[in-house]
């Protein structure tokens, strides 16, 4: 091949290889790729090239977090430096949204302050100003030494469809809550006082609500509406219960569940429910129209079990039953009792569970399906013993034979 021809198509390859192709991207789809990165590294695009100037202004997410600004470890030696860190956040945080294309809503902003040894009294400026930007997604984590206020504009926020906030138990005090749209509300350790927990629950679109070891004093969760209702570790005191009216919830889960008590109204539409480690077992007839029920209970709750089984409770609509090590008395009486109630079952599965150092969680199942009169054991785990095994198989072939 002739040199000349060789160099030009070298050339050629060079020039190819030269051309940015990225920059030639249209601007809505350039803006969907900075979307996918943090606000800081999209930021920095803007370094990069005249084509990404002022773009990451238009971008409609917004993620702030502390700690891409200084050290992980904070010392009684590096205070300066986390004094630093929380300055240049500060900086970074104000230029940012006060820098935003106005013309462009603000879909979701994810803000993590997380330094016990700073003072996050900045991110309450910023909360209020993106509750203005038709923010429809929003998730709060602030630990700091100072009490942090959620301003009030947030709860007024009438595009906002889904919230969580997680504040190191400062107590949130709207002076109203007003959210209209609001479907989904995540609360982590806050102190929620009972009016707030009343305007809260009764919003009227929610449809999603998780509370994780929260302080809830007395309090009413009250929603026509909500569907899903998560409960997980409650600090509080035993003097006080918790009401819940919820008609049309289909799904609850109850976990780790220590002090105080639960009233549960009837659940008419309820679909599934996983109540563990609650000793009170007089909320089970509010849980009969479920068709899966999962219950990890203490062994004093069985006494109030068997009280309740005696009444007339049925369980029309129950199909699967997974119960945990409580039921492992009088010849499995309690999982007797439950079959007569609910005569539609048609899985049931025994769950043992116990903590053996340093293995950690171990977990000990067997699963049994009854077709009529007959009892299959679909699965079991091998560590349970085989008499064990053999007494409740014959319990339940028993009880169903007396079903007849």
């Amino acid at each position: 091949m002739d040199p000349t021809e060789c160099r030009t198509k070298r050339r050629r390859k060079i020039a190819v290889a030269d051309v940015d192709r990225i920059s030639q991207l249209p601007d809505d789809l350039l803006i969907l790729i900075l979307s996918s990165l943090s606000t800081k590294e999209a930021f920095e695009t803007s370094l990069i090239a005249k084509r990404f100037h002022n773009l990451w202004a238009r971008v409609p997410v917004v993620n702030l977090d502390l700690d891409k600004f200084g050290p992980d470890d904070i010392t009684l030696d590096n205070l300066e430096d986390c004094e630093l860190q929380a300055k240049k956040f500060k900086n970074f945080g104000d230029r940012i949204l006060n820098n935003r294309d106005k013309l462009i809503n603000l879909d979701k902003l994810e803000l993590t302050w997380a330094k016990w040894e700073t003072d996050a009294d900045p991110a309450s400026a910023w909360l209020d100003t993106v509750a203005k930007q038709n923010l429809k997604f929003l998730y709060v984590h602030i630990l700091s030494e100072s009490d942090f206020q959620v301003p009030d504009s947030i709860f007024s926020c009438h595009s906002l469809e889904e919230m969580e906030l997680n504040l190191g138990f400062d107590t949130i005090e709207p002076k109203s809550v007003d959210l209209p749209h609001l479907k989904k509300l995540t609360l982590h350790y806050i102190d929620i006082k009972y009016e707030v927990m009343q305007e809260l629950s009764g919003l009227p679109a929610l449809e999603e609500m998780v509370l994780f070891k929260c302080f809830l004093n007395t309090c009413d969760i009250s929603s026509s509406t909500l569907k899903r209702l998560v409960l997980e570790g409650r600090h509080n005191d035993n003097e006080t219960a918790i009401t819940i009216s919820t008609p049309r919830l289909l799904y609850l889960e109850v976990l780790s569940w220590d002090e105080g008590t639960i009233k549960l109204n009837k659940m008419e539409s309820l679909v599934k429910a996983c109540i563990h480690y609650y000793e009170d077992a007089l909320f089970l007839t509010a849980l009969s129209n479920a068709s899966h029920l999962e219950l990890m209970l203490s062994k004093s709750g069985v006494v109030e079990m068997k009280d309740v089984l005696k009444e007339e409770t049925e369980f029309p609509n129950l199909k699967t039953l997974k119960i945990g090590e409580w039921c492992m008395t009088d010849q499995f009486d309690v999982v007797a009792r439950f079959l007569f109630h609910a005569r539609n079952l048609q899985k049931l599965t025994l769950l043992h569970r116990h903590f053996q150092l340093p293995s950690g969680h171990e977990k000990m199942e067997i699963k049994l399906e009854l077709a009529g009169k007959v009892v299959n054991i679909l699965n079991s785990n091998d560590k349970m013993k085989d008499a064990d095994i053999i007494e409740l198989v014959n319990c339940v072939s028993n009880t169903l034979s007396l079903l007849g």
